[in-house]
């Protein structure tokens, strides 16, 4: 424990004095008054090296002149100042990395270098946490932040040139290009041409074609390698895009021109060059090199091309007497062998970038001194620098993008005539037409990233008067446009044909109609149907042994046990009709005249078909058996089974019910029928699968005249003659039945009234005769038949429930309402209980304004919580319920089979414990376990030295707690060797091996081996509630043969 206070104690005192150092100097950074940096150049050549070009020699004079500027100006404020350790490197990468560590520990702030590589210095740079900024590297690969965290530069690396090209195809729409560039080991363009393919992509240019050249091209000099490049691609392309020195260009413009592609202005170029535009000599891009004339094809062929190039200096004249006046200043010294002749050397562009890069240093340096940020901190300094925009040297204003990189600052070139001044002949050059400002921003609100702004300041004189496409309209083979003169022909002639086929098929489609009208499809020999005949007639008998599916339809009329008449049961006539039973309904009318008009509307009707809608199978027009053959269904009608009171409505029967007839009336009014007329319910059929289907729609022309009863409708017999009493014999105008049942009310009505209650008012002020009420309804009068349906499945009490008048005293209520605003309506006291939406549409149904009655597709939306979680129909919801319970019964099932299966493992795992594993598997196939003798075994025992003593002086629970972790630990090391436990009984450990898998003559070696294992272990074993004390073991092992089985 001490030892561990003390260690404690130590690291302490360690981390304080380690935060006082970096304190300390963290203090020193910022109290520092001088900055030394390491400039890395290369100003001499090796002995014997003839070659390097030395670029210190001519740019290292920006340095101190930026250095003098920023110690004046910037610094100055804060009582600081920069100096430099200039590092020599011949241009040599391995010197250039040595001088670059030597810095390093040197102590310097930051690096302004280096020159020709940067790579590896880069790499270094980062390690050692210290600002980096390149004047002369333009190596792409530095622009990746997780490997150069600490890298900048004021040189723009050539792969900028990349944004402007993408900018100015973008600003012409030209987005489909071929692209040219020269491949070879010794050439720098290769990584700028990945760059501009990626770029193209990006921006979603399509690339029709990427072409190279393997050896640089000299005009006039080496064969042309465009010739084939141009063969290859000019089908397919119209803007052609190289990457090269512009002598390489010219050899491209040559290839086209000779082809005549550039006679029309179809065909464009665009040229890039990574070197910097020579403003001096703006006619040397027109012409080869060591030409001295520019060759006559050039004027007209550089009509098409443009030229993207590294803007020339602004301003740079000035800058350049500076820089050559502080070369010859210390510490650099470098003579001026031009100065006898009143001349300065040739200052090279990357002095400029040397300035900006010093500059830049000093800005990032302030920041952070007046933010209190450790100037030393490599990370810091770029991260001042990242996102600066400044004025360049070079006379123009550059931005460092998030990488580090300065934005490159190129100038779009275009060719103009140049007069030489010496003759009247006239040549041309390429001179700047236009610029690219870089944006601050270089993405956009998106994310996106965003090209240079194109900016031109010059009127270009396109060829044919208009930039070129990216690709014809056509396309570039013709294979979008061909000639449409047959196609032109055809259409015409197929126009023709068109509308001759159109007038043909509708003088067909009106034969065709009426060759159906005159077919009468309809039309139903009376013979062809099997009626059922009264017992009177004496062929019963004989009828039902032939057919003995014919039967009746048998419902109840009235309920009511008080009813004193003499008809209390109805049927239904049906009749067998090709194999089917089918409904017949009798039309009382002497004869039919079958007109136009009928006959539309019987083939409208026979080709309506909706599950919801009695099907109409045909009609009979023979007198005296005038009739109309439907649909048979078996359990009668709607009115019937709201009769019944055998028949319970639960919600899910009512909202069957109800949205049936909702789908049914939906279909009827969007068919040519329009309306129903005639909705109540007993024309509310219901099949063998409790489907409603409307029917005795229709046909007005066909019943007009008749006084037939409704469809399904009872027909009386004659209660002692049972004989079909067609003529209406039986009813008498003044004959009554209830309102309700156990009433004592002697009131009653008429029953064929009964039906007009279903009737709009509206519709009913039109009727003048009640004994004639076929009159054709509407849509908005079925709204209000429905809602009366809608109110009797509710109550199960008549269409207007309990009243206490007549039906005579209804119809007058309703057709001359004593109060226009409160008209006579059922009471819907009745329906407190229901849906308040059954309640409200109800109300809507039933207005007196039949604007505002809503359709049967808005009546469907609102009934909707009536059947929320159901089947559409009742049989569907009988087969969702069986369903749910088969789906949980086999849940159900699985869950105690997979419980099964658990208790099974945990019985096997447990009789594994208990026997050996061959003994238990017998067990579980039932086999009997039979004693077996063993020739050789090896047996091991073993107890607890003192274990009676310890046991006395220990609890129980403590004895079990000990004998537990005892028992685990044996467990752990048996399981590695060949063994089998037979038992343990208090201290006692009794392991064997030979048996029951015999193991050959191992068995003795496996329990010494174990033994062994055993005794290591004891050693180490602690015992929980003395764990001062050592625990012995005592071991005795006996080997020879055994016999072991049943008992």
């Amino acid at each position: 424990m001490k030892w561990n206070l003390l260690t404690i104690n130590q690291k302490f005192v360690l981390f304080f004095l380690f935060n006082c150092f970096i304190l300390f100097n963290y203090i020193s950074f910022i109290n520092c008054d001088v900055y030394k940096l390491g400039y890395i150049t290369g100003s001499h050549r090796r002995p014997g090296d003839l070659e390097y070009e030395r670029p210190g020699l001519t740019i290292s004079g920006a340095l101190t002149l930026a250095a003098e500027e920023v110690n004046k100006a910037k610094l100055a404020k804060l009582n600081h100042s920069i100096e430099f350790i200039v590092a020599e490197t011949y241009g040599e990468e391995i010197s250039s990395i040595r001088e670059t560590a030597s810095l390093w520990k040197q102590g310097i702030f930051g690096y302004i270098g280096p020159q020709e590589t940067c790579i590896h210095e880069g790499r270094m740079a980062a390690a050692f946490n210290l600002p980096m900024i390149s004047y002369f590297c333009t190596n792409y690969e530095t622009s990746n932040k997780k490997d150069f965290a600490t890298f900048a530069r004021t040189r723009p690396p050539d792969t900028q040139i990349a944004k402007s090209v993408v900018s100015l195809l973008l600003a012409y729409n030209w987005t489909q290009v071929t692209f040219l560039h020269v491949d070879h080991d010794l050439s720098a363009i290769a990584p700028i041409a990945k760059t501009v393919i990626n770029t193209l992509n990006i921006a979603g240019i399509k690339i029709n074609a990427v072409r190279t050249w393997n050896e640089d091209y000299y005009h006039g000099y080496r064969v042309n390698p465009f010739d084939d490049l141009v063969q290859d691609t000019y089908r397919d392309t119209r803007i052609y895009l190289i990457l090269g020195q512009f002598h390489e260009h010219i050899g491209l413009m040559l290839s086209l021109y000779n082809r005549g592609l550039l006679n029309n202005g179809e065909y464009f170029v665009i040229g890039m060059d990574i070197e910097q535009y020579d403003t001096s000599d703006p006619e040397k891009y027109m012409k080869g090199i060591l030409h001295s004339e520019q060759e006559p094809w050039v004027g007209e062929a550089y009509r098409s091309y443009f030229a993207v190039f590294p803007s020339p200096t602004i301003g740079f004249d000035e800058f350049s007497v500076k820089v050559n006046k502080f070369l010859e200043l210390p510490p650099f010294e470098h003579p001026n062998p031009l100065k006898p002749f009143n001349k300065a050397k040739q200052i090279r562009a990357e002095a400029a970038y040397l300035y900006d890069a010093v500059h830049l240093y000093a800005d990032a340096l302030v920041n952070c001194l007046e933010s209190s940020r450790d100037p030393r901190n490599g990370s810091e300094i770029i991260n001042a620098i990242k996102g600066r925009s400044y004025q360049s040297a070079m006379g123009f204003l550059i931005h460092i993008d998030e990488n580090g990189d300065a934005g490159g600052n190129y100038t779009i070139l275009g060719m103009k005539k140049v007069n030489n001044g010496k003759t009247n002949h006239s040549s041309h050059g390429l001179f700047p037409i236009g610029t690219f400002i870089t944006r601050t921003n270089q993405s956009d609100s998106f994310g996106k990233t965003s090209y240079p702004d194109l900016q031109l300041f010059s009127r270009i004189m396109w060829v044919g008067g208009k930039p070129p496409v990216a690709e014809p309209y056509c396309g570039y083979r013709g294979e979008k446009c061909i000639s449409y003169a047959r196609e032109i022909t055809a259409a015409i002639a197929g126009f023709i044909l068109l509308i001759l086929t159109i007038v043909s098929l509708v003088l067909y489609r009106n034969w065709r109609y009426e060759q159906e009208l005159d077919s009468l499809l309809w039309k139903i020999d009376f013979r062809e149907i099997q009626m059922h005949e009264n017992e009177a007639s004496g062929t019963t008998k004989q009828t039902r042994a032939t057919h003995p599916l014919i039967r009746t339809s048998q419902v109840s009329l009235s309920s009511n046990p008080d009813a004193d008449f003499r008809y209390s049961t109805i049927f239904t006539p049906i009749g067998l009709y090709k194999g089917q039973l089918y409904a017949i309904k009798k039309i009382r009318k002497k004869s039919v005249d079958i007109t136009r008009e009928m006959k539309m509307e019987l083939k409208i009707l026979r080709d309506i078909r909706h599950d919801n809608l009695n099907a109409f199978i045909g009609a009979c027009t023979e007198p005296p058996n005038i009739c109309i053959i439907t649909e048979y269904c078996s359990r009668g009608s709607l009115k019937d089974v709201l009769e019944n009171d055998d028949v319970k409505l639960d919600n899910m029967f009512i909202a069957s019910l109800v949205f049936d007839l909702i789908r049914g009336m939906t279909y009827l009014h969007d068919s040519p029928l329009r309306v129903h007329g005639n909705l109540c319910t007993s024309n509310c059929l219901i099949d063998s699968r409790w489907v409603v289907k409307l029917s005795d729609f229709g046909l007005y022309a066909f019943k007009k005249g008749s006084n037939s009863s409704n469809h399904h409708h009872h027909h009386s017999y004659d209660g002692g003659n049972n004989n079909l009493n067609d003529n209406n014999e039986c009813y008498d105008e003044d004959m009554m039945i209830p309102v309700r049942r156990g009433s004592t009310d002697s009131r009653k009505f008429i029953v064929k009234y009964e039906k007009l209650l279903y009737k709009a008012p509206e519709l009913l002020r039109a009727i003048t005769n009640f004994n004639d009420i076929l009159v054709p309804g509407s849509q908005k009068g079925d709204i209000y038949s429905f809602a009366i349906i809608l109110y009797e499945i509710h109550t199960r009490n008549g269409p207007f429930g309990e009243i206490d008048c007549t039906y005579f005293d209804c119809l007058k209520r309703l057709t001359v309402p004593i109060d226009i605003t409160n008209p006579f309506r059922p009471s819907l006291q009745p329906l407190e209980t229901s849906f308040d939406c059954v309640r409200e549409c109800i109300r809507e149904c039933w207005a007196e304004n039949v604007e505002v009655r809503p359709d049967f597709k808005t009546i469907r939306t609102k009934l909707r919580p009536l059947r929320k979680g159901m089947k559409p129909n009742i049989f569907d919801n009988m087969m969702a319920m069986m369903e749910k319970y088969a789906n949980n019964l086999e849940q159900l099932v699985d869950e105690r089979t997979d419980q099964l299966q658990e208790e099974k493992k945990k019985t096997e795992a447990l009789l594994l414990e208990m026997l050996p594993r061959p003994v238990a598997e017998q067990l579980k196939r039932g086999n009997k376990v039979e004693a077996e003798s063993y020739d050789m075994v090896t047996i091991y025992f073993s107890d607890i030295v003192g274990f009676t003593t310890m046991s006395a002086e220990s609890t129980p629970l403590q004895v079990v707690d000990f004998l537990n972790d005892l028992y685990t630990c044996f467990d752990s090391i048996i399981g590695n060797y060949d063994v089998y436990k037979v038992e343990t009984i208090g201290d006692a450990y009794m392991v064997c091996s030979g048996l029951p898998i015999r193991n050959g003559d191992i068995h003795a070696g496996e329990i010494a081996s174990m033994s062994l294992h055993l005794l290591e272990a004891i050693r180490e074993f602690k015992i929980r509630h003395r764990p001062d004390e050592n625990l012995m073991l005592r071991i005795g092992i006996h080997s020879g043969p055994v016999c072991a089985g049943k008992n």
